[in-house]
């Protein structure tokens, strides 16, 4: 069993020490009377009944030694109240440590839990969404073709042909990148190399084949302008609400997408 140090036996010289003698005449020491013998104090008995062992003799001295300390400790009324204070404010705080850390554990297993749940939950009214609206679309779309579409139904359809527009100009604005540029021609250039022995045989049949059909292909093509400038004298079509809207649409993006370098170059 561990012990403080206050517990510990204290042990006291017994050497020889030079110290002041008390005032008195000297007297000569009497050898010729008898010196009587001193009374040896009284044996501790032991919870047997026999005779303490130093063992428990010290074991004794330090429990007396002990309870006198807790005598001295104890003092007055305000003390013990304040010692008791001191115990209950100790155990309160451990308490409340103990209640922080596991609430501060549940408010993460919960946060967790809910930025899961949430994403699940928007992922699924975003695929519902997707469906809605293409179902509205394409609702939309077989109405104008039979020729019952409403107002709204129009202006869904025109909105969807502007997106497409905007999606398509932004394709090409990626198309033109440098980036983009290099990886299609390394592609192409690899795709060349693989059809290259595939289509050298067919080529000399190819080219005589042209051969044959360049004269009927320049006459249909003279006939065909013919009648285009035909056509274009008669009348003249004026573009539609569709194809004007198209039109301001790709301006406001060819306006919209300038290059990095437009604020150097003030453009």
């Amino acid at each position: 069993m561990s012990r403080s140090a206050a517990d510990a036996t204290r042990f006291t010289a017994t050497g020889p020490y030079a110290n002041s003698k008390t005032a008195g005449a000297y007297q000569a020491p009497d050898f010729g009377k008898k010196q009587s013998s001193t009374k040896s104090s009284p044996q501790q008995l032991g919870p047997n009944g026999q005779p303490e062992t130093p063992k428990e003799k010290v074991e004794r001295l330090r429990a007396q030694a002990r309870a006198a300390r807790k005598a001295q400790a104890a003092g007055s009324g305000a003390d013990r109240w304040i010692e008791s204070g001191r115990k209950f404010a100790n155990k309160a705080h451990k308490g409340m440590v103990y209640s922080l850390i596991a609430a501060s554990g549940v408010c993460g297993v919960l946060t967790v839990y809910s930025m899961i749940s949430l994403t699940l939950y928007n992922r699924r009214q975003r695929t519902l969404w997707i469906e809605k609206e293409l179902a509205t679309l394409k609702e939309a779309e077989i109405a104008c073709a039979n020729g019952t579409a409403t107002t709204e139904q129009e202006e869904l359809l025109k909105k969807e042909k502007i997106g497409a527009i905007i999606k398509q100009k932004r394709e090409e604005e990626k198309a033109q990148r440098p980036w983009a540029k290099a990886k299609r021609f390394l592609f192409e250039k690899l795709n060349m190399e693989d059809t290259g022995a595939n289509t050298a045989p067919a080529s000399a049949s190819v080219v005589e084949d042209a051969d044959k059909s360049r004269g009927s292909v320049m006459e249909a093509v003279q006939a065909k302008q013919a009648l285009d400038t035909a056509a274009a004298k008669t009348s003249a079509p004026l573009p539609g609400q569709l194809d004007v809207l198209a039109e301001n649409v790709e301006q406001a993006a060819k306006t919209k997408t300038s290059s990095w370098t437009s604020w150097l170059t003030g453009r």
